[in-house]
């Protein structure tokens, strides 16, 4: 918790940080007087010892916030329910200071920490001995002890995410609400599981001696490290959508350059605004979706320029009325055309409104003050502030002291006076972030040129320039739509479809390839493929070099106007219409190279440049998505898949449940599931070893695979069980199935020569309908009946009425 506080504040947050560390610590003081001259148990000082030296160093990190989770709560919590107030806040307090070493500015850290823990605790665990009784009350009822240790973990967990909030709200100027939700709401859950935790050792702890407690650690220990992993899959799983929007981003700019590359002067303007924008944004409070929003709008709102002649984009001298009018047109044009493309974030109100003015003279709905939306208002100042600091054809670039005297000039007459006044508070912030930014700006900026136009049809003469003007929308809107279609899907085969579909808009094909490297071969194999001939060369495998596919994969380079048949004669593939004219571009991630993007046309006699520098530009984005959308193929694969057996694991089991479920219910039919657990499999870790145990685990996996029929699903469902899901299947079946299964290992020794052991297994079953329609049911029932199997084989013929009772259908215990 208290590793939210890494950097020396001022102000009010400072203020508020030094009253906390005063009180905190001085309570601290008191209770360590306390505690000394009330004498001091070696238990609690062992306890502390783990508390401080072990378990305060164990954090695992919450998934896009600053906050942590830690285990040393818990044993905060024994020590209140064991040995009272003093005794916790002194622990509190030593465990906070040690946590806060590990930061570079410790000296102003540790004193807030330690303030605000030792509070904390203080009040907590006031309040529940108040209530509910001192130590000796709370370990003598079971009840009173739950609802003392889970009313001290919510106080505890409210005035210490309480405090740091505060001090982060202060420190960003945010609202003290959406701070503490976005910090701290996460981590409730581990307070009072921690809570629970700590009644376990105490009870261990009453019930024993206090040196039970020791058992505990490493079951939290274990409970910590799955905490920890789970943890780490769900931030992987946030990278990767981060990675995703940051391709979207990139997509947008490559878009914003594109437009204004028809007004040269404003080099960097867009990525200037960009960075104004979105500052002002967070100094407002606006909302997520507000930001991205702004994100894309400070990017994308002279789009409607596309409409406005050159000339007048460029003209020297003042516009006329009618150039004036023409101008106006592009906020209009801008938001029909974005509203086109579906962004999930108010995008249009940015760039239709954007040149409203507070008084209500602007244009193109003449909206006055508040009605005018808060993210269109902060772009109309720092679009205005950027792009009168650079050279015009019609005037010289201000000043930023002229250009900062215009805005205020302007302030409640074009510009809302808050968002000027906040934009000039804050400029130099925000230059600074311009500053560091600068390097990356630029190599976002050349990753995200885009080609010309492509070659324009034979027509009229007169309808030429029109033409030209259609071309070039219809590739601004077509590469956002690929960006946004590939940065939205993780599915390969859908994203090919859709993508090579737009692809058609802006360069015709015949067929469109998608070949794919082979990681660790020499083999590059057309994954996916689109247009005619698709079936024939879907599968088709070129050698790494071979083919002009072949050579750009190799060679990292785009070849394009070559002869098509240098690809089908490598691939060994025969067409009925020959391909006239091919462009290949590989597809490159880093350093990586993935495949080939080529495209076959049977039309066109030969490929124009401005159609090989379009295709280059698609497959740049193309890249990221492909690569993001393999990885997510590996990383699904390796969720659902069991690393010792390869068996699918208990998740894959848990969704192969569901399939078949819907498909029985459809189809009015049932379906059995079949819990094995092996017996005497501890022998085999214990005299072999683990890795002996593993083999074993593999060999079971193979062999019971070997009796189930080819429709049936078989997983490892944890340590040394399996489950089975046996579709279309009577019970005289399944009691054959089991028979043989049995028989197959009674009948089979694991291991290596003298060290060989034999392994049984029992069995039990459940079928959907009869014994429920969850996979938790049957799994329930599945279990009682394996137990009563586990007891008839140890025991033939002595299964106690308890424990046939216990079977939900006795019928199934074999």
């Amino acid at each position: 918790m208290q590793d939210k506080l890494n950097r020396i504040e001022d102000g009010g947050s400072k203020f508020f940080m030094n009253v906390v560390s005063a009180a905190g610590l001085g309570l601290f003081v008191y209770a360590v007087f306390e505690v000394v001259t009330g004498g001091v148990s070696l238990e609690w000082i062992l306890l502390g010892l783990v508390t401080t030296l072990v378990v305060g160093r164990t954090i695992i990190a919450i998934p896009k916030t600053e906050s942590t989770v830690t285990l040393d709560d818990t044993f905060i919590y024994v020590s209140v329910l064991l040995y009272g107030v003093w005794p916790s806040v002194v622990l509190a307090g030593v465990n906070a200071v040690l946590c806060s070493l590990r930061y570079p500015n410790r000296k102003r850290v540790a004193p807030f920490n330690a303030g605000a823990m030792s509070l904390s605790v203080f009040i907590s665990s006031s309040l529940v001995t108040y209530v509910f009784g001192g130590p000796h009350e709370l370990a003598s009822d079971s009840g009173r002890l739950v609802l003392g240790a889970e009313s001290l973990a919510l106080l505890h967990y409210l005035l210490n995410s309480g405090m740091v909030s505060i001090v982060s709200a202060l420190r960003n100027r945010r609202s003290l609400a959406a701070t503490w939700r976005e910090s701290f709401l996460w981590t409730g859950m581990s307070y009072f599981a921690g809570a629970v935790a700590a009644c376990l050792i105490v009870k261990l702890i009453t019930v024993i001696s206090f040196y039970a407690f020791i058992v505990a650690v490493p079951i939290l220990a274990t409970t910590f490290l799955m905490y920890r992993n789970y943890l780490e899959k769900v931030q992987a799983s946030i990278r990767h959508v981060d990675e995703m929007t940051d391709l979207h981003l990139r997509t947008i700019e490559a878009l914003a350059i594109a437009i204004d590359a028809k007004d040269e002067v404003t080099h960097d303007h867009v990525h200037r605004v960009q960075i104004y924008a979105i500052g002002l944004a967070r100094q407002f409070g606006l909302s997520d979706a507000e930001i991205e929003a702004l994100k894309a709008g400070a990017l994308l709102h002279d789009i409607g320029k596309l409409a406005v002649p050159d000339y007048i984009l460029n003209k020297p001298d003042k516009l006329t009325v009618a150039e004036f009018d023409k101008m106006k047109v592009h906020t209009i044009v801008g938001a029909e055309i974005l509203t086109r493309v579906a962004f999930p974030y108010p995008v249009v109100p940015v760039v239709r409104h954007h040149h409203e003015r507070w008084d209500g003279r602007g244009y193109p709905d003449g909206l006055r003050g508040d009605e005018i939306p808060i993210t269109a208002r902060i772009l109309s100042v720092v679009d205005c502030f950027d792009a009168v600091r650079e050279d015009r054809q019609y005037r010289k670039a201000m000043t930023r002291e002229q250009a900062i005297d215009l805005i205020k000039s302007s302030s409640g007459t074009m510009y809302d006076p808050e968002v000027v006044r906040a934009f000039i508070e804050h400029l130099p912030q925000f230059e600074g972030e311009i500053k560091r930014q600068k390097k990356e700006v630029k190599a976002a900026k050349s990753k995200g040129q885009s080609s010309g136009a492509l070659a324009l049809q034979k027509k009229d003469s007169g309808q030429v320039v029109f033409e030209h003007i259609r071309n070039a929308h219809r590739e601004v809107i077509t590469l956002y739509e690929i960006a946004q279609t590939i940065g939205m899907s993780l599915d390969l085969r859908d994203m090919f479809a859709v993508f090579s579909s737009r692809l058609q808009n802006i360069v015709s094909y015949t067929t469109c390839v998608l070949y794919l490297h082979k990681p660790n071969s020499i083999d590059v194999e057309a994954v996916h493929v689109a247009g005619r001939y698709a079936e024939r060369l879907k599968g088709a495998s070129l050698i790494l070099g071979s083919g002009i596919s072949g050579w750009v994969v190799a060679n990292r380079q785009p070849m394009y106007n070559c002869d098509p048949r240098l690809d089908l004669n490598a691939a060994q593939i025969k067409i009925d219409v020959p391909y006239r004219a091919v462009i290949a571009v590989p597809l490159l991630k880093g350093n990586d190279v993935l495949g080939a993007l080529t495209l076959y046309s049977a039309e066109l006699s030969a490929y124009e440049p401005d159609h090989l520098r379009l295709v280059e530009a698609v497959a740049k984005l193309a890249a990221d998505a492909i690569a993001n959308a393999l990885h997510h193929e590996e990383t699904e694969a390796d969720a659902l898949t069991d690393s010792v057996t390869g068996l699918a694991n208990s998740r894959a089991l848990r969704r192969r449940f569901e399939q078949e479920a819907a498909r029985a219910r459809g189809a009015g039919e049932s379906f059995a599931l079949l819990m094995m657990d092996l017996d005497y499999f501890k022998r085999v870790n214990d005299t072999m070893g683990h890795p002996a145990g593993n083999d074993a685990l593999r060999q079971v996996g193979e062999l019971l695979s070997r009796h189930i029929r080819s429709n049936d699903f078989l997983s490892r469902y944890a340590g040394d069980e399996y489950v089975a899901l046996l579709p279309n299947i009577g019970p005289l079946e399944v009691r054959e199935l089991v028979g043989r299964l049995q028989h197959a290992l009674d009948n089979r020794k694991f291991g290596v020569n003298e060290s060989s052991a034999p392994i049984g297994i029992s069995v039990g079953w459940a079928c959907f309908g009869p014994d429920g329609e969850s996979i938790d049911e049957l799994l329930l029932a599945a279990d009682r009946a394996m137990y009563a199997d586990k007891l008839r084989r140890k025991s033939p013929g002595s299964i106690s009425e308890d424990a046939l009772q216990q079977q939900p259908n006795d019928y199934r215990v074999m």
